[in-house]
């Protein structure tokens, strides 16, 4: 599984439930032993149904539940995609189905309604090919808000929800995290006012590939090339948003390292330790933030450790 999939699930665990109002739930399936059929996620309206209709779509086409696929930029989103997410969603239909019916006989399957389980895929845009076939009369599309397709025909909801068409709204951010492109440096620097700069930058660090930010760069495959065209992407959206890197750093000097501590750990996989906490802060002093900034940016993992051992280090 890749950082980018990890990161959107993370998204969506620690920002649903505050985006709605406590309205929506998310989780990972876990009960589904077939790699094949189980979904990204599953999204679960726990309020009555008026009081979901008050949100910005997707959110308020939100019956029951909806089975979630996440297409982040570089993912295929093709036909094949669509089929997936529809199939997962048809395995839990069929699991309802046959858990009422052992449960209260064949009739029990009739209180049931289809639509009360759709189908979500949260993609960075709208493809041709969906236009294609309704041209060709396989499939019909209609509006169901900014950024949001309803394909049909089917007998319960399939949501084709492009993040760089959806408003940049709090309440959207989970879809957010999906978008490509100028759309998500769009979305960078509204996050960074909304959230704060170290939350984006921790967002843009578990893009594996965040060079999509600049679709022009040459995508290679040595890792080392990747990192450092991950940093360069870093920079290049620190320098287009010079007052995010300024507070960043500020608050490091008023909030005892915290968010530059955030970005070590996310550059070392791992906590720093209460001796590299004390290296670093040492450190702002004699060397100066943007030194500090400059190391986590530069060097890759095991080198950025090798600098915190090292007392000569600058």
């Amino acid at each position: 599984m890749g950082r980018a999939d990890q990161l959107i699930k993370r998204i969506f665990r620690e920002e649903t439930a505050a985006a709605t109002g406590q309205r929506v739930a998310f989780e990972v399936p876990s009960g589904i032993p077939t790699g094949a059929l189980a979904p990204d996620g599953r999204l679960t309206r726990v309020v009555a149904p008026a009081q979901i209709a008050a949100l910005l779509p997707p959110w308020c086409h939100l019956r029951g539940e909806a089975l979630a696929d996440f297409k982040m930029p570089g993912d295929h989103s093709g036909r094949p995609a669509l089929a997936r997410a529809e199939l997962r969603r048809w395995a839990r239909w069929v699991g309802r189905l046959e858990a009422a019916e052992q449960s209260g006989g064949p009739d029990a399957t009739a209180e049931l309604d289809p639509r009360d389980v759709a189908t979500w895929l949260v993609v960075p845009h709208k493809p041709r090919w969906i236009d294609v076939d309704v041209d060709r009369g396989i499939l019909t599309v209609t509006r169901a808000g900014a950024g949001c397709y309803r394909l049909g025909p089917r007998d319960h909801d399939v949501l084709w929800i492009a993040a760089n068409e959806l408003p940049l709204r709090v309440e959207l951010l989970p879809f957010l995290v999906a978008r490509s492109g100028n759309a998500l440096v769009e979305f960078a620097r509204w996050a960074a006012n909304v959230r704060g700069p170290d939350w984006i930058l921790g967002v843009l660090q578990d893009l594996p590939m965040a060079s999509e930010l600049y679709e022009d760069l040459h995508v290679p495959t040595d890792p080392e090339e990747q990192r450092r065209i991950h940093t360069e992407v870093l920079r290049r959206w620190l320098r287009a948003a010079p007052e995010a890197a300024d507070e960043v750093l500020e608050r490091g000097r008023q909030e005892g390292l915290q968010p530059l501590c955030h970005l070590y750990e996310r550059r070392l996989g791992r906590r720093l330790d209460a001796a590299e906490q004390a290296v670093l802060q040492q450190r702002l002093t004699t060397l100066g933030a943007d030194r500090l900034g400059d190391v986590v940016l530069d060097l890759n993992a095991d080198t950025l450790a090798t600098w915190l051992k090292d007392p000569a280090a600058c």
